[in-house]
């Protein structure tokens, strides 16, 4: 009996929720079967060099699974040029894994089918329109010329999903590692951040330099009203490290790692 969901333990590219939404569409057979326009299909929706009678068990379905998300989320990255959150990158790898990524380059080759490249999703996320890139998943309802309730509703989960609320604030470039997930270590605690330890320990060190370059008249005008000039010392990088920490305080509150 094959699986209602893949195994999660394995190196999955993009969120859980994705791949979920991915597995409950596409669901898991282990004998080759003939999809709604005659495609012969197997494991979770796989259609790459499959023909009649071809049997999988369930870890070779998940894998195949997990490595073609991988790819496609590769391909999905390299067509963006602005910042994706992981939600929108998980939806739209849902949409490229059931409609294609397409063909490439400037002129359509003769007998190509459209696909992600060419959609409507990826134009208006480049161009920053998140609502316009929600609304055209839907403009993908169609198998064989005809609407299907199935890939309405698929549509409609995926665009929920690219616009999941909060979850701007976890964009990278496309060109970047994700950021971690819910479903992964979680964030560490901003005292354990290197870049928040390293950058109090420059600024420390940046603010000693700076006060041992006090000039000798200063230094001797200190002394004049009975103040220690080593006290200037660590006032001026006492300072400047705090404004460093509340830097990468606020840095922090507004979601960049």
């Amino acid at each position: 009996m094959p699986q209602t969901l893949p195994n999660r333990s394995l190196n999955w590219p993009i969120l859980w929720d994705g791949v979920v939404e991915i597995a409950q569409s596409e669901s898991c057979r282990l004998h080759a079967y003939q999809d709604v326009v005659g495609v012969w299909t197997i494991g979770w929706g796989q259609t790459l060099y499959v023909s009649k009678g071809m049997v999988w068990t369930q870890p070779k379905a998940d894998q195949d699974l997990c490595d073609s998300l991988t790819l496609i989320t590769r391909q999905v990255k390299e067509c963006l040029v602005t910042l994706v959150s992981p939600h929108q990158l998980a939806a739209m790898v849902s949409l490229a894994y059931n409609i294609g990524m397409g063909w490439e380059g400037a002129k359509k080759p003769k007998g190509a089918k459209d696909g992600f490249r060419q959609s409507s999703v990826l134009k208006a996320h480049n161009r920053g329109d998140h609502a316009a890139a929600a609304r055209a998943f839907a403009l993908w309802n169609k198998a064989g010329g005809e609407v299907i309730p199935g890939l309405v509703n698929r549509r409609a989960r995926e665009s929920a999903l690219y616009l999941t609320p909060g979850d701007l604030a976890r964009a990278y470039w496309p060109h970047e590692a994700a950021p971690a997930t819910p479903d992964g270590d979680g964030e560490r605690p901003l005292t354990e951040s290197p870049t928040f330890r390293s950058g109090a320990i420059s600024a420390a060190t940046g603010g000693l330099a700076l006060a041992s370059s006090v000039s000798n008249d200063v230094q001797q005008t200190a002394w004049n009203l009975g103040i220690n000039p080593l006290m200037v010392v660590g006032v001026v990088a006492l300072v400047v490290g705090a404004v460093v920490v509340f830097r990468r305080y606020q840095q922090r509150r507004g979601g960049w790692a």
